[in-house]
C-alpha cells in the first residue's frame, strides 16, 4: 500500500519518545557486523578517501543521469558532503581489506525521528555479493543506536537496488520525477 505523504508528517508522542535503554548501549548486531565479510569504517569529510567516494558516486550515478540528459554534479556533491556522515564499505574477506563502496547518512530535517540514507554506492565488481545488504543492516543498527524510528532514502526508478530496498522492508511513499521516496519503519529492540 502506498502512502503518498511526505516525510514531514505528524508523529505520535510514542514514536517521538526516546527509549532510555536505547541510549545506553549499541545493539549487539552492530558489533557483530564487524566480524562479517564486510565492515563499515567511518571517515571524516576532510579525509582524502572522500575523493574515492566522489569518484564512485560519479561512476555509479552518471549512467542514470545521462539517460535523462543530465550529468553528475561533482561540485554540488562536494557542497552537500559536509551535511552527511560517510562510511567506507571494506571487504574483510580480501587480504588487502579493499574498499568496495561507501554509504552516507544524515539526519532528516523533514522527519526528525529518521536517518536518511544519501548513498549506498558499491563498486560494480562487488555488487550482488552482500555488501549492500550488510551496509543496510549496519545503517539500521546505527539508527536504532540513536533511538530513531525510521530510515528514508531516494532511489532512481530504474535502479536495480530498488529490489534490495524492497526486500529490506522499505516502502514507496512518494514519486518525484524519476525517483522514488522510500521509508522503512524500524521495529524497537
Amino acid at each position: 500500500m502506498r502512502d503518498s505523504t511526505n516525510y514531514n508528517r505528524s508523529m505520535s508522542m510514542d514514536a517521538l519518545s526516546a527509549d532510555a535503554e536505547c541510549l545506553q548501549s549499541l545493539p549487539q548486531s552492530l558489533a557483530a557486523l564487524r566480524n562479517c565479510a564486510f565492515a563499515l569504517q567511518p571517515i571524516s569529510v576532510s579525509d582524502p578517501q572522500l575523493e574515492y567516494c566522489l569518484r564512485l558516486a560519479h561512476q555509479n550515478m552518471n549512467p542514470y543521469l545521462e539517460r535523462r540528459g543530465e550529468q553528475f554534479n561533482d561540485v554540488r556533491w562536494c557542497e552537500l558532503a559536509p551535511q552527511a556522515e560517510f562510511y567506507l564499505i571494506v571487504d574483510n574477506a580480501s587480504s588487502t581489506h579493499e574498499n568496495v563502496g561507501f554509504v552516507s547518512v544524515r539526519s532528516d530535517p523533514d522527519c526528525p525521528p529518521a536517518l536518511h540514507i544519501g548513498d549506498v554506492q558499491v563498486k560494480a565488481t562487488h555488487q550482488n555479493r552482500g555488501a549492500g545488504s550488510a551496509a543496510l543492516q549496519w545503517i539500521e543498527d546505527l539508527a536504532h543506536s540513536r533511538c530513531l524510528s525510521e530510515l528514508t532514502l531516494n532511489v532512481f526508478r530504474d535502479n536495480p537496488a530498488l529490489r534490495l530496498y524492497e526486500r529490506f522492508g522499505f516502502q514507496l511513499i512518494d514519486t518525484q520525477f524519476y525517483k522514488y521516496k522510500m521509508r522503512k519503519t524500524l521495529q524497537r529492540y
